[in-house]
């Protein structure tokens, strides 16, 4: 089964699409992206969250054929915060 894996930060983004068999649960994707050159410069170390199609998903979630697994990283700033800054930046004086 065709799996693609996903991780984005600031201004730069990993993809790798993978052929997996079937049962293979999302830490065992990510294992396997991390194994790829494409990964290579991507820091994973600690606690990571999951998402297959952009929802919540536990590690252990079994995928299916054609799923997009996202490793999610922590918000640098809040989007609500980013908004009231951007409004603030761009209010006239």
């Amino acid at each position: 089964m065709r799996v693609n894996v996903v991780y984005a930060s600031i201004g730069q983004a990993w993809e790798v699409d993978l052929d997996c068999p079937t049962g293979t649960r999302v830490i065992d994707a990510v294992e396997l992206a991390l194994e790829q050159n494409e990964f290579e410069e991507v820091d994973l170390s600690g606690d990571k969250t999951y998402a297959v199609w952009n929802k919540l998903v536990e590690q252990d979630h079994v995928l299916q054929d054609g799923d997009r697994v996202e490793i999610l990283r922590e918000l640098v700033i809040s989007p609500m915060e980013r908004r009231r800054l951007y409004a603030k930046l761009n209010t006239p004086k």
